[in-house]
Order: structure tokens, then C-alpha cells, then sequence
């Protein structure tokens, strides 16, 4: 049974006369500078781009940037290109739908049995119940001006970080296996459903108010969905419109749904949509941003809210154990983000929030390759973070490139192409190929976020480890307050301790008569100063 806007929504069902809101665009002169930097008047502290020549593209070496453009060649079009040079585009304007979902949790209760099972069977239902009611714009804000579309990946001052298919699955429990969902552009959609849709989209208050009512079961069901999909994965600046691209995956049925990799698609997504927002003169972020926030959460322990439950049940998407209020909006606060961000550790990360061994509980995190939603097409690359899959960090496999790309100043002219046909042959042959082999690197047995001597050395000539260049370097212990951090640190201690028992019982083991006495006494006494001193360290951090 094929499905349409038009099956959902009758003619003249929705008035298309309300306008759109508004984006701000920030616009100023610019000029390109030494080593290729633009540099210009920064005491506006507006966004910038070049007025004639858009150059975006890495050719040498780069104040507080790259040595070239081997890792991220679009770097002359990134906000921190101009952050360096004391421009500072402020915090962004973050979309987000929680009015839609609060509706969509009331339609969800109220309406009959027979729609409920339907909707349950897409393994869909709880996302409006886990969407944040409350999005910290300056956090968002701030990782955002870390983010390389190069290598979708955050660069942090001790190497990447990225949000892996693994990830999703914890935080949001959506469908990982499946399949990608590519192929029609949501502009052939349109024009097959052009009575429906006027001014970027449908009305979201038409497709509740008509779609709960005189209606099948199954198209309830199917515009619950749609619905869900475009107010919580697929979040997009059209405001209180949706575009009806997301209706594709269920025209036969609502059980379509449940066939897909929804955790690729929406991972796919967020990728590009950060990728836009890195640009210089974009001053808005789409996508999931609960994903998003939530994967900070779990990972960073200094940016933690307090959790709404301790105790988190192994089924339960991790997105709802936090509990989420208001923060302060403001540019003092993103500046301070910042230069927090520029003094962070690789101590104070939480490098396995999940468990150990994620590619055990999530196969598909160990995919190497292209993913991909309909027309976007982003690259996967597990290898650059290989301490979020429990590894020693090693340099990184060259970056996958696309047939072409422009990721200039002018986030309007964003783009990638690469081809779709790529991305599932790649996705579908998974495991056989496309799958990342981890027999040749180094698990992390007692160093979680351990690194290869060569690789920081490697990293600081082709990233930026940092946006300001006036921070104060990273202070040796992070604030007594982070007791996450402390812990960690007094449990790797001991756990290196015990790593050097069991060295030297083996040693000793095949004679008759234990001789390793006197080193234990040794290892202990060391063990004991060592775990004193951090002791020491903490009571007297500030």
C-alpha cells in the first residue's frame, strides 16, 4: 500500500499563508592574510566571510591551524579559522521541536490500542518521550566550533573525538542494523505532493489536528511517524513546517520502518548538519541535538547535569537518565566553554561510557565506510578514534575523500557529493567487507584513552589543538569537584598495580619456592606513595 502527504492531508486541509521565520546572516568584510588566513576588523565580533574570493581550501602552513591539508584541507572555511584571529560569531540558534513532541506523547496516550501496536512495531515510539526539553546552546555552541567535516570528528587538544554508531544505539536505542536509507531526494518527493506543500513544508498543527481523527489505523499510525521522524531525527530549520521527505520510508506500510538503519540515517545527518554549521558565516544548528548534548553528557563528565536516575536499566536509552534544565544562553559563557574546552585532558574524558568492548554489544560501530540519508553522504571512519572502541590511539588511515566537495566560508554553497550507490554497497556487504579489523591495534587494558607516542606528535601538526591562542595551558588536575575524574584516576592507579602483581607472580610461578617477595614489598610501597600523592592532589585542587 502506497502512501503519499496526499493519502494523510486533504485538499485544502492546512492554510500555507503563515511566513517562515527568519534566519539572521552575519556578513562583513573580509581579507585573506598571511600563511592564507583571512583576517579583517574583528571588533564587531560578527561572522565573517570573504567579500569576493571565497578560499577555503588548506595550501600551508596555518597560525594555530594545520601544517597542510593532508587531515582537514577545508579548515581557511571553519569558524576557527576567525576564532583564532579574536572574531567570535557568538552561540548559535538551535533548533529544536519539544512543543511537537509534548503533542506527539499526548496523541501517542490517547489514542486507541490498535494505533499504539503499530507504532510500537518501528521500535520508534519512545523518541519524543527522550527528546530534551532543554538544549545548553552555548555547550552545543562550543563543540561545534570543533568539528571537522573533513573527518566528522571533534578535535580536541589531545586528538578526536566523534559520536560512532555504538553511541547512538546507547543513547537513543534506535535500529542500527538494516537498511541505509538513500536514493529519492526529498525535492522529487515534493513534486510528487505539491498541493500539500507551500513554504518549506506542511504544517506540524495540520498533521496532528487532521491525521488523529476519521482516519485508518494504519494512516494514524503512519503520520504519527512521519511526524516523530522530522521533530526528532531529522530536525531541520523549516520551524513549525515539516517536509515530507520522511513519509518515503513508510509508503507500504508503517512497518517499513522498522527495516531501516535509523542510527546511520539520523548519525548521517547530524554529521552534515554540523559539517554546515562549522562553516564560518552559519549561525544555526540542526539535527538531533539530544544525541548530540547527551553524547557530551556521557563522555564529559566536567559538562555532566545531575542524572534523573542512578541506576539506568540496560534497555533503557541513556538519553533519559539525565535530567535537563534551563542553562544560561550567553556569550560569557561560551567563552568560557572555550577556554575550557582548550585546557581539557584525555584523563578527564570517559573514554568507555557504555562498557567495555562496544564493537561486542554494537557490530556495526567497527563499519568502515560511507553512511548516508537519501542524498547525504558522509564519511565513517572509526580508526581516528580508536579509545572510544577501548584501543590505544595509533595515526590514523588517510581521510576518505569525496568526488567532490565545497565546505567554504559561505555555508550556503555547502556540499558533497558521493556517490549513493557506494555507501549501501558498502553498508550491505557489512561484515563481510567494509568492516574495520582491530586484530593489528593495542587493546587499553589499564590506560583507557591511551595514544601512540607519534600520534600526539602527528596531531599537533596536522589539526588545531586549540581555538584560542592566548588559553593558559591545560592545568595539571581538573577542579576537586570533578569526582568522576578523581576516581578514575585512583582506579587506573590501582589498576596498575595490580597489572604488576600479576607480571611478577608470573615470573616467580614455575619455581618451587616464591621469590618475588621482596619485589611485591617494592610495588606495594610504590602502589601506596603513588595513590597518597593523588590523594594529596585532590584535597588540594581548587
Amino acid at each position: 500500500m502506497h502512501m503519499s502527504v496526499d493519502d494523510l492531508i486533504e485538499p485544502g486541509d492546512f492554510d500555507s499563508s503563515e511566513d517562515e521565520p527568519s534566519e539572521k546572516i552575519y556578513i562583513s568584510r573580509r581579507r585573506k592574510g598571511p600563511c592564507g588566513r583571512f583576517v579583517g576588523d574583528s571588533s564587531t565580533g560578527s561572522n565573517r566571510r570573504p567579500e569576493e574570493v571565497d578560499v577555503w581550501t588548506v595550501t600551508g602552513p596555518v597560525p594555530g591551524g594545520p601544517e597542510d591539508d593532508t587531515v582537514i584541507p577545508s579548515f581557511l572555511g571553519h569558524v576557527a579559522s576567525r576564532l583564532w584571529d579574536g572574531a567570535d560569531r557568538g552561540v548559535l540558534k538551535c533548533q529544536s521541536r519539544h512543543e511537537a513532541c509534548r503533542k506527539l506523547r499526548e496523541w501517542y496516550e490517547t489514542t486507541s490500542e490498535e494505533v499504539r501496536v503499530l507504532i510500537d512495531r518501528t521500535e520508534l515510539s519512545h523518541l519524543p518521550d527522550i527528546m530534551f526539553d532543554h538544549l545548553d546552546i552555548p555547550l552545543l555552541s562550543a563543540f561545534v566550533e570543533r568539528w571537522q567535516p573533513d573527518t566528522n570528528s571533534f578535535h580536541l587538544p589531545f586528538g578526536e573525538m566523534t559520536i560512532t554508531l555504538h553511541d547512538v544505539w546507547h543513547i537513543l536505542r534506535i535500529p542500527v542494523g538494516g537498511a541505509m536509507i538513500s536514493g529519492i531526494l526529498p525535492e522529487e518527493l515534493v513534486s510528487k505532493t505539491t498541493k500539500h506543500f507551500a513554504q518549506g513544508g506542511v504544517l506540524i498543527e495540520s498533521i496532528i489536528g487532521l491525521c488523529r481523527c476519521d482516519r485508518t489505523p494504519e494512516v494514524e499510525a503512519l503520520a504519527w511517524i512521519w511526524l516523530t521522524l522530522d521533530c526528532t531525527l531529522f530536525v531541520e530549520k523549516s520551524g513549525h513546517r515539516i517536509r515530507p521527505a520522511s513519509i518515503w520510508e513508510v509508503r507500504d506500510g508503517v512497518t517499513d520502518a522498522s527495516t531501516f538503519s535509523w542510527s546511520s540515517a539520523a548519525l548521517a545527518y547530524l554529521y552534515r548538519q554540523l559539517g554546515i554549521s562549522s562553516r564560518g558565516d552559519c549561525s544555526g544548528l540542526t539535527g538531533c541535538l539530544t544525541l548530540l548534548q547527551a553524547w557530551i553528557y556521557e563522555y564529559f563528565p566536567c559538562f555532566r547535569p545531575q542524572r534523573e536516575r542512578l541506576l539506568i536499566e540496560a534497555h533503557l536509552p541513556r538519553a533519559s537518565s539525565w535530567s535537563v534544565t534551563a542553562s544560561e544562553c550567553s556569550g560569557i559563557r561560551l567563552q568560557a566553554l572555550r577556554a575550557r574546552l582548550d585546557q581539557l585532558t584525555a584523563e578527564e574524558i570517559t573514554w568507555l561510557p557504555f562498557g567495555g568492548d562496544p564493537v561486542a554489544s554494537v557490530e556495526h560501530t567497527a563499519y568502515y565506510g560511507w553512511i548516508a540519508y537519501r542524498d547525504i553522504v558522509e564519511p565513517y571512519m572509526p580508526s581516528r578514534v580508536l579509545r572510544q572502541l577501548g584501543y590505544v590511539q595509533t595515526i590514523p588511515v588517510p581521510i576518505f575523500r569525496p568526488m567532490a566537495a565545497v565546505r567554504s566560508w559561505n555555508s550556503i554553497k555547502y556540499s558533497v557529493e558521493m556517490g549513493a550507490t557506494i555507501a549501501v554497497d558498502m553498508w550491505t556487504g557489512f561484515p563481510t567487507i567494509s568492516k574495520m579489523s582491530l586484530m593489528g591495534f593495542e587493546a587499553a587494558h589499564v590506560i583507557a584513552g591511551g595514544c601512540h607516542p607519534a600520534y600526539l606528535e602527528w596531531y599537533e601538526r596536522h589539526s588545531h589543538l586549540r581555538v584560542l591562542p592566548d588559553v593558559e595551558l591545560p592545568r595539571a588536575h581538573p577542579p576537586r569537584s570533578n569526582n568522576d575524574y578523581w576516581m578514575t584516576l585512583l582506579i587506573t592507579e590501582y589498576e596498575h598495580f595490580l597489572e604488576k602483581v600479576r607480571s611478577i607472580t608470573a615470573q616467580h610461578k614455575q619455581h618451587c619456592k616464591f621469590e618475588g617477595t621482596s619485589e611485591l614489598e617494592q610495588c606495594t610501597e610504590e602502589a601506596s606513595a603513588t595513590l597518597e600523592r593523588v590523594m594529596v592532589a585532590w584535597r588540594r585542587a581548587d
